[in-house]
């Protein structure tokens, strides 16, 4: 009987012991905030941090878009979009470079500002953001590759409020 006893009581503490532990999990969340501008996909989620664009032997790249809107907080300005810098995609000894092609809207983006005109660009206000637009990547100048490898590059797309309020 003591050694039944004995047994029920130390199920009992191992029992006691498990029913107090736990797991912990840490999830580090990051924002990168302007409160004047942004571009979003057309839903109002995040443009992808990373894109995949499809070889077509024979042909070349094939294009990368996405429908995305423009935001702002003012309601008269006109936004400048423009390139960080001249986007293509090499190799990974960086010495196949693919130049790459960035239109918004069908305007041809480039490391010098395009305005985009507050009127055309947010018809119905700024509430719901810009009309819904189509931000297209492709291949400057779309031809067959003949250099085999895995290709990587940058598109930084920077949007801006013009420094005055429109006329």
């Amino acid at each position: 009987m003591k050694n039944k006893i004995k047994a029920i009581s130390i199920v009992s503490v191992l029992v006691a012991a498990f029913s107090v532990s736990a797991a912990q999990r840490d999830i580090t969340v990051n924002a990168e905030i302007d409160p004047t501008v942004d571009i979003t996909l057309a839903d109002g989620s995040p443009l992808p941090t990373t894109a995949t664009m499809q070889y077509l032997p024979g042909k070349g790249l094939a294009d990368y878009s996405q429908q995305v809107k423009l935001w702002s907080n003012t309601t008269d300005r006109d936004l400048l979009v423009s390139l960080v810098n001249t986007p293509s995609l090499t190799d990974n000894n960086g010495t196949n470079a693919i130049p790459l092609k960035v239109t918004l809207n069908g305007n041809a983006l480039s490391t010098t500002s395009k305005t985009l005109t507050f009127a055309s660009t947010f018809p119905n206000g700024v509430a719901n953001g810009s009309s819904v637009m189509p931000l297209v990547i492709s291949q400057e100048n779309p031809n067959a590759i003949t250099t085999s490898g895995s290709y990587s590059g940058v598109v930084s797309i920077v949007v801006a409020q013009a420094a005055a309020a429109n006329p």
